[in-house]
């Protein structure tokens, strides 16, 4: 049967997810940095963990940093495409970037990236029920009144989840609002994110 209308999206929320390639190597040298790191400071910083270590502000300089960096160009040009950022007389930089240990039990409550355009988690450890990020819906009128779905899909979902697994590269919009459910696995989780913005040059 032919439709009387045409349904046209608007107002997107990108999400992008890619898998790094040879994860494992560069994945050995930052949890190896990153130990380091939580060693030297064991209570790193209270942010929206729970139960979780949070570190300090990376130092951007690092070679392990770098490299990883320099392994995700790509992608980060992907978004910078996709965006149609005019960066004739910009640069997209990365601002900052930290890391968050989860053990057993720990989560990250809701919360936004404020003064940044996408951020980030990169998966270096996460094991099965390791906790899904959980991002919501970034319209709040939306949530008022809903009808009874046959099934969800892109145009009702309330909330999108992803199950998190080592290699793993989620970027995403600043302004949406995201959790992290707690880890139910034996082992730890462990994420590298970061936030990117445009600067003058």
């Amino acid at each position: 049967m032919d439709r009387k209308s045409n349904v046209t999206g608007r107002f997107p929320t990108p999400i992008w997810t890619s898998k790094i390639e040879n994860f494992e190597s560069i994945n050995k040298k930052l949890l190896q940095y990153i130990y380091d790191l939580k060693q030297s400071d064991p209570e790193g910083t209270q942010k929206s963990n729970n139960l979780g270590w949070h570190s300090k502000d990376m130092n951007m300089g690092d070679e392990t940093i770098k490299e990883f960096f320099q392994g995700i160009s790509t992608q980060i040009k992907e978004v910078s495409e996709d965006m149609c950022w005019d960066l004739k007389n910009f640069q997209l930089k990365i601002t900052n970037c930290w890391s968050i240990i989860n053990k057993k039990l720990a989560s990250n409550a809701g919360h936004i990236h404020a003064n940044s355009l996408i951020s980030s988690a990169y998966y270096i450890k996460a094991k099965k029920n390791s906790g899904n990020l959980i991002f919501d819906d970034p319209r709040p009128a939306a949530s008022i009144k809903k009808g009874p779905y046959k099934s969800l899909g892109v145009w009702n979902e309330g909330n999108i989840s992803i199950t998190p697994h080592e290699g793993l590269l989620v970027m995403f919009p600043s302004y949406l609002v995201h959790h992290v459910q707690p880890n139910m696995s034996d082992d730890e989780r462990i994420i590298l994110s970061f936030n990117l913005d445009i600067k003058s040059q």
